[in-house]
Formats: C-alpha cells, sequence, structure tokens
C-alpha cells in the first residue's frame, strides 16, 4: 500500500528522503526514509514517461507508465519472480497460465519476503534496532524484534565479537570475577568493560 500510494510529491532528491504521509502509513505515522545511491538511480530512471516529460508531483512513483495510480502489483511480481528464474510466463484472462502459476508456486516467494530480507540485511549490517523499526514502518520495536529474530542476530554478532577481540590479544576478564581474592568489585568492572556494547 505505501509503495502503490508514493506519490513524486513525496520524493525529495535534493534532501535524499521519501516522505511516507502518515495517512498513507499502515501505522498512521508520518516518516522519512533515506534514499540511497541505487534508489536514487532508480528513481530518476522513472521520473520521465515515455515521451520524455518529466511525471508531475500528483503521478504515483510506482504507477503506470505516465504515473497514473495501479491498484495492484500482483502481475507485475509475478512477471518479475518468473523471468528471473528462467520462466517466460503465460497469462489468461483471469491471471496466470496453469503451467505459469505452477512454476510461480514452485519458486515459493512472496513480496513481503523481500520486506523482511531487507531488515534482515539492515541488522546484520550494524543498524540499530530502533532504525531498522523506523525504517519497516513498525509502531513496536518488539514487533520489529519478534518479525526478523533480532535477538539470535545481535546475541551471535556479540559472541562472534567478543571471540574476535579474544584472539587479537585483547583482554577479556572471566576467570575469578567477583571470588574473593581475586580483585573483588574493581575487577568485575573491568570484566563488565570488555564485554561487547
Amino acid at each position: 500500500g505505501e509503495l502503490l500510494s508514493l506519490q513524486w510529491a513525496d520524493v525529495d532528491l535534493t534532501r535524499g528522503e521519501l516522505r511516507i504521509q502518515a495517512r498513507k502509513a499502515k501505522a498512521r505515522k508520518l516518516r522519512h526514509i533515506p534514499i540511497v545511491a541505487r534508489l536514487r538511480a532508480v528513481l530518476e530512471m522513472g521520473r520521465h514517461d515515455p515521451a520524455g516529460h518529466p511525471i508531475g508531483p500528483e503521478g504515483y512513483v510506482f504507477g503506470d507508465e505516465v504515473g497514473h495510480r495501479l491498484t495492484s502489483q500482483q502481475k507485475a511480481w509475478e512477471t518479475a519472480v518468473l523471468k528471473a528464474h528462467g520462466h517466460s510466463p503465460t497469462w489468461v484472462r483471469h491471471g496466470l497460465a496453469p503451467d505459469s502459476r505452477d512454476a510461480f508456486r514452485t519458486i515459493d516467494l512472496r513480496f513481503h519476503d523481500l520486506r523482511h530480507e531487507a531488515g534482515s540485511r539492515w541488522l546484520e549490517q550494524g543498524l540499530p534496532l530502533h532504525h531498522v523499526k523506523e525504517l519497516l514502518g513498525h509502531a513496536s520495536i518488539s514487533t520489529t524484534d519478534t518479525y526478523l529474530n533480532a535477538s539470535r542476530i545481535h546475541l551471535r554478532e556479540s559472541m562472534l565479537e567478543m571471540e574476535k577481540r579474544g584472539k587479537s590479544g585483547t583482554k577479556v576478564a572471566h576467570r575469578g570475577v567477583g571470588q574473593p581474592g581475586a580483585g573483588g568489585r574493581e575487577q568485575q568492572e573491568d570484566a563488565v568493560k570488555s564485554l561487547p556494547h
């Protein structure tokens, strides 16, 4: 819904951001999405109609070739998925022909899977969980955490970082912490400081 309702008036290439209006957002909250270089190139290519004229601010970014609104992305999605997997889709009056429909079901890739994949990659590359929450438009951080299994990803990353520090010679206090005669509170504080954040 957010994709199909995005208009060129909400694209600011100068500031490098998309504006998702609250009335169009699932969580009913205004948010801004940064435009990275690859997205900028795609947007710039789609900014003009086939005659080379720029589509006006009321035109739809993910509309038809002249900026008219589309009601569904289903046909475009199914075509893209099938072509990406080497199948040339055949269409009949009410959708994909049986052989194309079978091929699409075998691939088992949903449009929503891309959103999940993006969120997971952002986390893996070190984007803070609360930033991923904002980009995905989740109302609650717990939704993002559950949706992406974020805790498992961060736990693994933290353990790998700790292991790497240990191998590189960085001291990681672990023996004798809290034991009588082993340095007491000062050593505990040093041990806590050595843990990855």
